[in-house]
């Protein structure tokens, strides 16, 4: 009997899809069944599928959920969106049935809601699942806080889609003036207002003409439009974002909180070095004076100060982090990704 695993996801995203695709092709044998609530609206399905997609409102109620996954008999069912009821219903009811996985990006800080996230960690959270798969360190620190053992914690299961593997180049760096990259939506926690309103106030005080491509959309963007240094973009499919990222000298992620940031998996496989705050959790990607500059998003200076360590360095400089930026990203992979689920499949 063919072995099955079930996906509860609030989205099917181009880079989780990514994912599917390839472990499907790599494992046909395997059949996966993925539940899901929206598709993002860059997502493009493959014809022929190899796996099964069914939209959570086909289901009249959580008993019905519980029933198809049940039914089913996987042997493991990974769960990403604990706001939704039914899907910790299911989860709650298939305790003892098959291994049980939380998918989660929350990161570990020092908090009065994490320290009462700790004391009822139980309630919250042992009871629906029985392992934990995150992103990177702090994901880790966090499964350690809430109690589960090292054993029982995975890392990597945002993969950056193979495109950017593919199209990954050391780039050249031959301009006076600098390319920085922004791509997200344009609202406060980004902090992109402030990211280019500085990028704005170097070319003014040293007379020099940087530029930042802006990729995305939100409230914010008739503000930043407003500003000489923007190039905007608008809101792009992966091959465009690829080429105006070739066209970029560092990508900038100046989020005030960030629980990861695939986009920065996705920039440093395609070559590029980073400018990133040290909020978030995809600065396990961001080595400083190696491939990047770390920053205080709500210090002016110490943006400021991580940007002028960029452009000060030497085309040669430039380079190699360029170069570093590719072996980073080796770091976290498709094969890993593989390797993890097959192993949740044996491991009860």
């Amino acid at each position: 009997m063919s072995k099955k695993i079930i996906f509860l996801y609030p989205e099917l995203t181009p880079y989780f899809l990514g994912c599917i695709n390839i472990f499907s092709d790599h494992y046909p044998k395997i059949n996966l069944h993925i539940v899901y609530d929206k598709i993002f609206e860059k997502v493009l399905l493959k014809n022929n599928l190899k796996y099964s997609l069914i939209q959570k409102d086909e289901f009249q109620s959580k008993k019905d959920l519980y029933s198809y996954c049940f039914n089913l008999k996987p042997s493991v069912i990974i769960i990403s969106g604990r706001m939704y009821s039914d899907y910790l219903y299911v989860a709650r009811k298939m305790n003892n049935i098959c291994t049980r996985v939380t998918v989660q990006d929350t990161i570990y800080i020092k908090s009065f809601k994490q320290f009462i996230i700790r004391n009822l960690s139980f309630f919250l959270y042992k009871i629906y699942f029985d392992k934990f798969w995150g992103v990177g360190d702090l994901q880790r620190k966090f499964a350690l806080d809430i109690g589960y053992q090292e054993q029982n914690i995975y890392d990597g299961f945002y993969v950056a889609d193979k495109i950017f593997f593919e199209a990954s180049k050391k780039n050249e760096f031959s301009k006076n003036n600098t390319t920085f990259l922004f791509i997200g939506r344009l609202v406060e926690e980004k902090n992109i207002l402030r990211l280019v309103r500085l990028i704005e106030s170097i070319n003014h005080d040293e007379n020099v003409n940087h530029k930042i491509n802006i990729i995305g959309s939100g409230y914010l963007k008739d503000k930043i439009l407003k500003y000489k240094c923007v190039n905007y973009k608008g809101s792009l499919n992966q091959r465009q974002i690829i080429d105006i990222a070739n066209d970029s000298d560092v990508f900038c992620l100046p989020s005030i909180y960030e629980p990861w940031g695939v986009v920065t998996h996705e920039m440093v496989a395609l070559g590029l070095p980073v400018l990133i705050s040290n909020k978030c959790g995809s600065g396990d990607l961001v080595k400083n004076e190696i491939n990047g500059f770390k920053f205080d998003p709500l210090n002016d200076f110490s943006i400021i100060s991580a940007i002028k360590k960029f452009t000060s360095l030497s085309n040669s400089q430039k380079k190699d982090f360029s170069l570093n930026s590719i072996k980073i990203s080796k770091t976290i992979t498709h094969t890993l990704w593989n390797k993890t689920l097959l192993s949740l499949i044996v491991k009860r």
